[in-house]
């Protein structure tokens, strides 16, 4: 190490983390019609790691991954299994509780049982209205209630995961982007002064229902959304995952009707400025109080959304949609007057291959609180005070049926169910519209990401390799029943 963190006070966390955010998404990393200057702004006064990648991009597992530094196989879990129990060891909250920091999380933590702080010392809880029985609640539900708005929640009809556009039938301070920053601030008014604190603001937006502010979506309502890509492999190569999802989603009826996939695009873009103006007003609450000079600043989100790109939805495989997060890390700016380190602001590192079980030793490290020797992931505190080093020749990913391997040049998908590959250059290709695995002058890289995702795959006892070579698992995915789910996750009244 060339640096020394013991000398230095320790500084305050600040981990905003969103649900279902794309990194392309943000005005910093290139959207031409988002507006997003906050979010931008700490990218400017940090690092912007711009490959970052979500090993499990769907909620539940992608949020314990950052909670334990560990894989998906780690926290045994490669799909959403909200009743599953936490995985035991420690966990990043745990840690630092221990450590004497006071630790407050606000929002949404996706954990099981519902109730569990896993090492926090207080939660203000928002699970978007998940019931472990009729008559448990959590925090965002009980204020709607003694507020007399608890009714009106779930009347723009929309199903919790379902596409589409309605706008938001609760007034602004009603809504769980603004209570959720509200807390976060509250929990930085009343903190113990004598204590460092860790605060964990976790948004759970801009996930479906897609249903913005009206304020917010009129910034949005003459606007030109950009028009989802379509890669040139779509027609020929279609994993039927996709086409479930498409079934699912009523794709078909989408693509007549275009106007209905640029509103849904302008109410995504609403809901994620929301945020954004959010997160603006908790900055000047830390600097209010005289704490943003001394706050480490971690912008994270769990996975993306496809938003009808290659005409997929949602999550759970490895487009660039769907893994592909905004990672940024503004480091306190008090670094740069003691101890002599240099930290380095600004940057957009576009080609190391981040990923979620990062988030747990970097923050750990940066606080100077030991590394637990289980933890898979890596500190990218040397990223941050100039001295960057290859942390990982690839990272790997596993969500069900579908794996993903990136070395922050390439990136190979493998729909494991029906053996059907993808390779990607996504430095020259970042929309990932042209499929290079028949190419003959990638022939090379394509063997080397099989023969590197068979090798994690054994190293794990994953039954889908063996001897060093992948081994497809059929699927049924029912694809003449695929409509019949379409309303399986609509809310009643309460």
């Amino acid at each position: 190490m060339k640096y020394e963190l013991s000398a230095i006070e320790r500084p305050h966390v600040v981990w905003i983390s969103c649900d279902q955010l794309r990194a392309d998404w943000l005005g910093v990393n290139g959207h031409p019609v988002v507006m997003t200057p906050q979010i931008d702004e700490l990218a400017y006064e940090g690092i912007n790691f711009q490959a970052a990648f979500s090993e499990c991009p769907t909620c539940v597992p992608a949020r314990r991954i950052m909670m334990t530094g560990l894989n998906t196989y780690g926290i045994q879990m490669n799909k959403n299994r909200e009743a599953q129990p936490f995985t035991e060891g420690p966990k990043l909250a745990e840690l630092m509780t221990r450590s004497g920091y006071q630790t407050f999380a606000a929002g949404k933590l996706h954990t099981s049982p519902k109730r569990n702080r896993i090492g926090f010392e207080d939660v203000q809880l928002n699970e978007e209205g998940r019931r472990d029985h009729v008559t448990w609640k959590d925090d965002y539900e009980q204020f709607l209630d003694d507020n007399g708005w608890g009714h009106m929640r779930y009347t723009h009809g929309l199903g919790n995961n379902e596409y589409g556009i309605r706008m938001e039938p609760l007034p602004e301070r009603f809504t769980s982007t603004h209570w959720t920053a509200q807390k976060a601030m509250e929990f930085i008014e009343r903190r113990d002064p004598t204590r460092p604190f860790f605060l964990h603001v976790s948004f759970d937006k801009p996930h479906p229902p897609i249903s913005p502010l009206q304020s917010y979506y009129e910034l949005y309502r003459d606007a030109v959304m950009p028009e989802p890509v379509r890669g040139d492999w779509v027609n020929n190569k279609l994993p039927n995952r996709v086409r479930y999802l498409q079934l699912r989603h009523n794709y078909d009826q989408w693509r007549q009707h275009p106007l209905m996939v640029q509103q849904t695009l302008k109410g995504y873009a609403a809901s994620v400025t929301h945020i954004d103006s959010s997160i603006g007003v908790l900055l000047g609450t830390l600097r209010e109080h005289k704490l943003l000079d001394k706050t480490l600043i971690v912008f994270t989100s769990d996975h993306g959304d496809n938003l009808f790109d290659h005409g997929a939805f949602a999550k759970g495989d490895f487009f660039r949609g769907s893994t592909n997060i905004p990672y940024i890390i503004r480091p306190p700016k008090h670094w740069n007057n003691e101890a002599g380190l240099s930290v380095v602001r600004g940057k957009m590192d576009k080609e190391i291959p981040v990923a979620l079980m990062d988030v747990m030793p970097t923050i750990l490290e940066a606080c100077g609180i030991p590394v637990p020797e289980r933890v898979e992931g890596r500190s990218l505190v040397p990223h941050l005070l100039g001295d960057p080093v290859r942390l990982r020749e690839y990272t790997c990913g596993n969500c069900g049926t579908v794996f993903g391997l990136t070395d922050g040049q390439t990136k190979y998908i493998w729909f494991s169910d029906e053996d059907l590959e993808l390779l990607f250059d996504v430095q020259g290709d970042p929309s990932e519209c042209h499929d290079l695995s028949d190419d003959p002058a990638y022939r090379s890289i394509l063997e080397l990401s099989r023969s590197r995702l068979a090798g994690w795959l054994e190293k794990h006892g994953d039954p889908h390799a063996r001897n060093g070579q992948l081994l497809p698992i059929p699927y049924d995915w029912q694809l003449d029943k695929a409509h019949a789910t379409t309303s399986w996750n609509n809310r009643g009244r309460h």
